[in-house]
């Protein structure tokens, strides 16, 4: 989202925090995650094809992400090194809500009809399933201020006016098909996290 605003909430969330923790129930997550390097602080999310990332929600919805331009969390460098607000220290949920952005900007199904309080919901039931699948995970106080971030209302305005930034040429490179662009940063392994 917008850096500055993660700042500003980092030191208001305690005081309007819109989920509560102990009321979220936790998504489970499956699947490996494949993060490409494309340029400062720009990543490229791609599908795995052996193993495909998917989020499935507490009411059984699936949100199964496609090819996109991440940054992991949205969070000011200089938070980075606080504890918990790493852009990629809860990297699956951040994976999962950018595609909830990004399925809805650029109309794909079936996220395409999630609403902005999905997104919220999104967030913070994958935020609660890392950090409850592990307990050194687990801070409060960064769940209180990502879900205030993504809830505030400037994620709202981008939510509304956002655009489409599905990647379809990269570089010189037609994706999916051909060899992706940068070098395979990382993939991070989610072997069903769930409470």
């Amino acid at each position: 989202m917008v850096r500055l605003l993660f700042s500003f909430l980092f030191l208001a969330a305690p005081a309007c925090a819109p989920q509560v923790y102990s009321n979220t129930k936790p998504a489970t997550f499956s699947g490996a995650i494949d993060v490409r390097w494309i340029g400062k602080d720009r990543f490229l999310f791609m599908p795995n094809k052996d193993d495909p990332f998917f989020m499935v929600r507490p009411d059984g919805r699936l949100v199964r992400p496609g090819l996109m331009y991440t940054d992991g969390g949205s969070i000011p460098q200089f938070l980075w090194g606080v504890d918990g607000f790493s852009p990629w220290g809860y990297g699956p949920a951040h994976i999962v809500h950018d595609w909830v952005f990004d399925a809805k900007h650029c109309g794909v199904p079936p996220e395409n009809v999630y609403t902005f309080e999905d997104s919220v919901a999104v967030m913070a039931e994958g935020l609660k399933a890392l950090m409850e699948g592990s307990p050194e995970m687990k801070n409060y106080f960064a769940f209180d201020a990502i879900v205030t971030a993504v809830a505030s209302p400037i994620a709202r305005r981008l939510w509304d006016e956002g655009q489409c930034r599905q990647p379809t040429k990269t570089k010189g490179f037609a994706l999916p098909s051909d060899t992706p662009p940068g070098e395979l940063l990382m993939t991070i392994r989610v072997k069903d996290i769930q409470q």
